[in-house]
């Protein structure tokens, strides 16, 4: 691969797709066909704003570039979207190259070069895709292109339940009376909405980036439920003239520094009912990792892209966050906290190499003066 960009922002040289991969053959017969619509779609929009440079390198890029999307299949929507706003939540994302076998060989395609060889081709192509766009703020920002990918991953969830984090449901009060805030409530949300009763008090989903906010949306629309509220909001001020009976704060209060973490609990003690509820879940894994990643080898097998997700904390987050809730003037009822220590892939650019990740979780419940 030249050293040069792969992907222009120009049309006029060579294009994105060609015919060899507007065929998109791994999309028939397909169990998902809205899902697969959907995919052309989002080629279509891209080529009409990406392109190959005109050189010997540009064409091998655009020839192996439309041999993925020929043998393409419906969840690549899914990977691209968790690349490009959501590589946070879901750090580990590589193409499907079982699926794209399976293709090629239906397909009768013949490859001059070796499978792996090819598939790292296709993988540094898609990779880059991503990269081009997510480093362009007029086409990662594109409204049109946000409720493409957001509205397909609310599509996709709704299709198969295929919900791969923690259920915060188990957070949430069985005798629950009042309202609900989840605050920036990412990925998750998407589960809290699948499984929120619908005889259940309102359940509001808060969170300040468009691709959560338009996929929530969307996903709330087609579950039917009438008692769930999507909000825009940018943490650590919140909205005010609501009242809530519970506030849920999962893995969330480690993105802000100390002195917005106090804002925070500011906010929520004048937004709870006398006697609410501010239920905190949360751990120091991203310090954690960011010290490991000094360690260069350490940090070569995080997968790519995902240390930059990363914020940093001040020391003994956790002893502070206490301190913090408690001086804000919350009865605290339970707190508790651990460490662990676990050997996983799950942030690893090598399936199966696994990493040492030890840090601390923590779990406070409090609640407003009566």
């Amino acid at each position: 691969m030249s050293s040069l960009p792969i992907f222009i922002k120009a049309t006029d040289q060579l294009s994105l797709v060609t015919d060899v991969g507007r065929k998109f053959l791994g999309l028939e017969h397909t169990r998902s066909p809205e899902l697969a619509h959907r995919v052309q779609t989002v080629f279509k929009f891209l080529n009409r704003r990406l392109g190959f440079p005109d050189t010997v390198s540009g064409r091998e890029n655009q020839e192996v570039f439309n041999l993925l999307l020929r043998t393409v299949y419906p969840e690549i929507l899914i990977d691209l979207a968790d690349l490009l706003y959501v590589q946070h939540e879901r750090p580990a994302v590589f193409l499907n190259f079982d699926h794209i076998h399976i293709n090629l060989r239906k397909d009768r395609a013949v490859i001059h070069q070796p499978q792996e060889q090819m598939d790292e081709k296709l993988s540094i192509l898609f990779r880059e895709l991503a990269g081009m766009i997510k480093n362009d703020p007029i086409l990662y920002n594109d409204p049109e292109w946000v409720t493409l990918l957001s509205e397909s991953y609310s599509f996709y969830l709704h299709q198969t339940k295929n919900f791969p984090w923690d259920n915060p449901m188990e957070l949430v009060p069985h005798d629950l009376k009042t309202p609900l805030m989840d605050v920036a409530t990412g990925l998750a949300g998407f589960r809290l909405v699948h499984d929120w009763p619908k005889d259940f008090p309102h359940l509001i989903l808060a969170d300040n980036m468009p691709f959560i906010i338009k996929g929530l949306t969307h996903f709330v629309k087609l579950s039917g439920k009438q008692n769930i509220e999507v909000l825009n909001v940018d943490f650590p001020e919140g909205p005010l003239g609501k009242h809530y009976g519970c506030i849920l704060a999962n893995k969330f209060l480690h993105h802000l520094q100390r002195t917005e973490r106090q804002q925070f609990l500011r906010w929520a003690s004048e937004v709870l009912e006398p006697g609410g509820f501010l239920m905190i879940l949360d751990t120091d894994l991203e310090c954690q990792i960011l010290k490991r990643a000094h360690d260069p080898e350490y940090r070569n097998k995080l997968t790519q892209g995902y240390l930059e997700t990363l914020v940093e904390i001040e020391g003994k987050f956790c002893e502070t966050l206490i301190q913090d809730v408690r001086q804000t003037g919350f009865e605290v009822s339970h707190f508790d906290f651990h460490e662990y220590e676990d050997e996983t892939d799950a942030y690893s650019q090598f399936p199966g190499e696994n990493l040492s990740i030890k840090f601390v979780g923590l779990e406070i419940i409090a609640s407003t003066p009566h």
